[in-house]
């Protein structure tokens, strides 16, 4: 259990390859403790062969946080396409988009989150980014805090987390990274 431990007691750490079969695993902890936070599903998640993980960690920047050797949380991040957004203004060239983030419910608390965001917005300030954004679902409480604490706020754009479930939707928050 790493429920109060120390911040300085966690690592985090940019995943390699050899590393898909952790990720896979925290990915499948994450979709099991908030699957409504998430656009992919745990069958879609479980389904996925060992390739597509090792897909994953090398087309685009992943993160784990690790307490000694168990993995507790995970972040990954990537430059967005500006061809697929809808207000050049938000989402454009010099912007990356925050795609995931979880952490362990045992070592929540410990600024592993906050540091997990950082990894990232590092790796979008040294592409050029001048901002960092996300989609959080309306259910996610806890998460919607936790980015207001952060300083993102929301663009005012709305989609559906998935599109087979109708009332299931999230926003659109920026932060500035300048």
């Amino acid at each position: 259990m790493v429920t109060g431990a120390a911040e300085a007691s966690f690592e985090i750490r940019r995943a390699v390859p050899d590393d898909r079969a952790v990720l896979r695993r925290i990915r499948v902890e994450a979709l099991t403790d908030a699957p409504y936070a998430f656009g992919s599903t745990l069958a879609e998640t479980i389904g996925r062969p060992e390739q597509y993980w090792r897909d994953r960690i090398t087309a685009w920047p992943q993160f784990i946080a690790w307490a000694g050797t168990e993995p507790v949380g995970i972040a990954a991040g990537l430059a967005e396409d500006p061809a697929h957004t809808e207000d050049p203004g938000q989402g454009a060239s010099g912007s990356w988009q925050l795609v995931s983030l979880w952490v362990s419910p045992r070592a929540r608390g410990n600024g592993i989150a906050d540091r997990l965001v950082a990894a990232v917005g590092d790796c979008a300030r040294a592409d050029g980014a001048e901002c960092l954004t996300l989609w959080v679902a309306d259910a996610s409480v806890r998460a919607r805090a936790f980015y207001l604490r952060m300083g993102f706020r929301g663009t005012g754009r709305r989609q559906l987390v998935r599109p087979q479930e109708p009332d299931h939707w999230e926003e659109e928050q920026l932060l500035d990274l300048s």
